[in-house]
């Protein structure tokens, strides 16, 4: 060959993926161990639960497209807003000594606002967000 380099067979994310998959691998043999009391049934839903994850990963890294994308801003934007709002008001009511939501609001209207409506204004935000970036991906 006259100096042209052969490329490998092996894409660019190969290798991260494999440490991901590795590192994961043994941070859930160390949970394991130490939470040894828990029932099997939830160590191995841990475990698929965290190879589906990976699964994922590697199906959004193989496979972009602008579907995926579109739902990967959505629920990242709602997901977001809702630990937003879930710890933000956690530590409001815990800094300030308020008495929880459901003292004067009641528990359905504290369900709404706490769980349903952090959802629907986070996820479109993210909608809008992507739209904005016409849903390309950040890497």
């Amino acid at each position: 060959m006259s100096g042209v380099k052969a490329e490998s067979s092996k894409p660019w994310w190969w290798k991260p993926l494999w440490i991901a998959v590795i590192l994961s691998s043994i941070a859930l043999g160390i949970v394991g161990y130490f939470l040894w009391h828990v029932a099997l049934e939830i160590l191995v839903g841990g475990v698929a639960l965290t190879f589906l994850c990976i699964g994922i990963a590697y199906y959004i890294r193989i496979r972009p497209s602008m579907k995926v994308n579109r739902a990967l801003y959505i629920v990242l934007g709602a997901s977001g807003t809702e630990l937003l709002i879930l710890f933000g008001g956690a530590f409001i009511i815990w800094a300030t000594g308020l008495p929880p939501p459901t003292d004067y609001l009641g528990p359905w209207p504290t369900l709404i606002l706490l769980f349903i409506v952090p959802l629907i204004v986070g996820g479109y935000i993210g909608y809008l967000v992507g739209k904005r970036r016409n849903y390309r991906p950040y890497i």
